[in-house]
């Protein structure tokens, strides 16, 4: 009897220090909370609905929501140091526990220019086989290591301006190690530019062997969008809406389309292009951050995120179309971006339950401007 008490008080102890353990361990389990659309509700939150939180909202916001909430809003101070509108938005526990607009309203939508990437980066974690996925139309299947320029998969890129494209794959594409340079795509004939395939193109050669070196290439992305029309018989945004957008609740959000008018297209951007609000691209990134779940359903594959978060073997901050390894002061580990020009980004952090986007449409910037406003949201979270 006195055994058995003895085993069951250090069952009990061990059950008492569990949470610290995991905490301690940064395993603690992610919120299950998930949001209704924005016309349903939207987002819960831990805000007044207008002005400062009372002491004792600010002590429930460091309860409940695990933040300091007077050095959360010193990140906003700071994001206000840049001209023009803006949104931050912190998401901590499934809680909005900060929220500031300026010149507009949680409504105001922003080009998130190459944040972008990262939708293009989970289309195509919905249609690989290498995640399980179901086939494409007629049964044929595309992985990561498909070789793409030909006749199968980009008809448009015949002929080849150079014969070392014919090795480029998908995992060259979504990595930004195909070769192709990081000049910028024109607006006329932006696929044929991308293609190599008009005069004084710069993406007619490569910069090297593909595999063997980085450039942050949007040429690359739009070899992505001509893959994806042939993959799929379908543009980006129509396949993004039934298969991601509409069942997580985004409801605000366009993706600019390009080409046409006797050229190739028109078609979604791709490398830029998604017009959003801070709260819509939250839900994105809170998508993410639970690895392709919400609520009940299985939306993206679990396994594509663990492609997409892992850096290539030839940039060690860059996966597929997501930026890792911020090299941030006592960031986390599995921190990852969506990051966009004027510092349009979201950041998703899993271990610690949290997501922020700041969103905006300034141009001119203090030095360090993005990785000090990470740095000042990161300090008011209370772990």
């Amino acid at each position: 009897m006195r055994l058995f008490k003895s085993g069951l008080c250090a069952w009990m102890l061990l059950f008492c220090l569990l949470p610290a353990l995991r905490a301690a361990d940064g395993k603690l389990p992610l919120s299950t909370y998930f949001p209704v659309a924005e016309d349903q509700g939207g987002w819960r939150t831990l805000l007044p609905e207008s002005g400062e939180p009372t002491a004792e909202q600010k002590a429930k916001l460091r309860d409940v929501g695990g933040v300091d909430w007077d050095r959360l809003a010193e990140a906003w101070r700071h994001n206000s140091t840049a001209p023009g509108a803006t949104g931050l938005l912190v998401i901590r526990r499934g809680h909005i526990v900060g929220e500031w607009y300026r010149e507009g309203d949680k409504k105001k939508t922003f080009n998130i220019y190459s944040s972008s990437k990262a939708y293009i980066s989970t289309a195509y974690g919905l249609i690989l086989d290498d995640f399980h996925n179901a086939p494409l139309p007629g049964g044929k299947k595309l992985t990561l290591d498909t070789k793409v320029c030909n006749s199968e998969w980009i008809p448009e890129s015949l002929p080849l301006s150079d014969s070392r494209k014919s090795e480029i794959t998908v995992r060259h594409l979504l990595n930004m190690t195909s070769g192709l340079g990081a000049e910028p795509v024109p607006e006329k004939q932006p696929f044929e530019t991308s293609l190599g395939h008009t005069n004084g193109s710069p993406f007619a050669k490569l910069k090297g062997d593909p595999g063997t070196v980085f450039n942050y290439s949007n040429a690359g992305v739009s070899h992505l969008v001509l893959l994806f029309q042939h993959a799929k018989h379908s543009d980006l945004f129509p396949f993004m809406k039934q298969a991601l957008f509409d069942p997580i609740g985004m409801q605000q959000i366009e993706w600019k389309k390009i080409g046409g008018e006797g050229s190739i297209g028109p078609y979604n951007q791709g490398y830029s292009g998604v017009h959003t609000n801070p709260r819509e691209h939250a839900r994105f990134c809170y998508l993410a951050l639970h690895k392709g779940q919400w609520a009940d359903k299985r939306v993206v594959p679990e396994s594509y995120y663990n492609f997409a978060w892992a850096p290539s073997k030839v940039k060690n901050d860059y996966g597929a179309q997501w930026w890792t390894a911020p090299g941030l002061p006592n960031a986390p580990a599995d921190l990852v971006i969506t990051r966009g020009k004027d510092f349009n980004n979201g950041w998703v952090v899993p271990s610690l339950d949290l997501v922020f986007v700041r969103l905006g449409d300034g141009q001119k910037f203090p030095k360090d401007f993005d990785r000090d406003l990470a740095i000042k949201v990161l300090a008011a979270i209370q772990k």
